[in-house]
């Protein structure tokens, strides 16, 4: 029997089967847009500048938080990034068949961050937890209003939000009518949202529009709404910032839809705990008793499995993941312990 609950093993299983918006998603590769095709020392600095954001990105994409980045153990990934990358590569970039310049792929070692994560009790947020955010943006030039449907903002690549919400692992559908739009002025809730969100997947929405004057100054504002219409977040800003307007909000939504489960796997984590030669009830009992008075790491112990001198236990617990094995490699009697930290197995014989 496998235990699923360990935060990085399930998400091995759930990054392989979602994806975002019908695309599929690989949350270890982020793409980063290159306008500039020059192979001189300049670029080079360019390609170590992509890295550095794009380590960043990832560390959000991964944990769902970008107060992550604050954090001692992020400094781990950004003073070295180039440590955990597992290759780059370009792709070229067109619109309507005329190449206007080039992705810059990084490829991420996914399981060297499974790895360290699980040792450093770190909490990635599962793509499975992620909620579908829909998504209806306007823009209103000089009393000219533009909603922004799919086809639109094909043609507006300053307004296509979509490759930010990609590189931070946020789910979205982007409306494909310009029929029934929201716009961000609601004063609290708005009984509309409810009412498209019905008849959608998305447990979301995100209403955000841009005003530009006649003179080029834009005033950008956004409002967040749940199920219910209750609006739950916004903002207003009159200077785009240099990421552009989007990162900042959707680092805010991430925010949000992390934070409980964040909250509950800080403290609760599984492994499943397979020892060999356990050849009478007593071993059985005394080993259970071991595993049960490891308090207040351990949880839970449950007996999933006996088979002839084998025995299998589901052991719930809180802190590090390496803590527990090292407190169980210490156990007396318990001898060859060895594990693998991306399923959260550990395996080891009675003495």
């Amino acid at each position: 029997m496998r235990s699923f609950v360990s935060a990085v093993f399930f998400i091995l299983m759930t990054f392989a089967a979602s994806g975002y918006a019908g695309e599929q998603s690989d949350l270890f590769e982020v793409r980063m847009l290159q306008l500039d095709d020059a192979t001189d020392k300049s670029a080079q600095q360019t390609l170590d500048e992509s890295l550095l954001k794009a380590i960043r990105i990832e560390l959000i994409r991964l944990t769902g938080n970008p107060s992550f980045l604050s954090q001692p153990e992020a400094e781990t990934f950004v003073q070295s990034p180039k440590a955990w990358l597992k290759s780059y590569h370009y792709e070229s970039y067109e619109q309507e068949g005329v190449k206007v310049g080039n992705w810059l792929v990084f490829d991420f070692d996914q399981q060297r961050f499974y790895r360290y994560f699980q040792q450093q009790g770190l909490v990635i947020w599962p793509m499975a937890n992620r909620p579908t955010t829909l998504i209806m943006g306007s823009q209103l030039i000089a009393g000219t209003l533009v909603k922004l449907t799919g086809e639109t903002l094909d043609y507006l690549p300053k307004l296509n939000y979509r490759n930010t919400a990609l590189q931070l692992g946020l789910p979205i559908e982007t409306p494909q009518y310009a029929t029934n739009w929201v716009y961000p002025d609601a004063d609290g809730s708005n009984q509309r949202v409810a009412d498209i969100l019905q008849s959608s997947d998305a447990r979301y929405l995100l209403s955000f529009q841009v005003v530009a004057s006649i003179s080029g100054a834009e005033r950008y504002k956004w409002q967040l709404f749940d199920r219910s219409g209750i609006s739950l977040l916004q903002g207003e800003t009159r200077e785009e910032p240099e990421q552009g307007y989007f990162e900042d909000t959707f680092s805010e939504l991430l925010r949000l839809y992390s934070a409980p489960y964040r909250e509950q796997a800080e403290f609760l984590g599984s492994l499943t705990l397979t020892v060999d030669n356990i050849r009478s009830v007593e071993q059985l009992t005394e080993l259970e008793k071991r595993l049960k008075a490891m308090k207040p790491t351990v949880h839970q112990v449950r007996l999933t499995s006996v088979e002839k001198h084998q025995v299998v236990f589901e052991v719930v617990y809180q802190g590090e993941y390496i803590r527990l094995v090292n407190r169980l490699a210490a156990m007396p009697n318990l001898v060859s312990v060895r594990d693998d930290a991306v399923i959260g197995q550990v395996n080891a014989e009675w003495e």
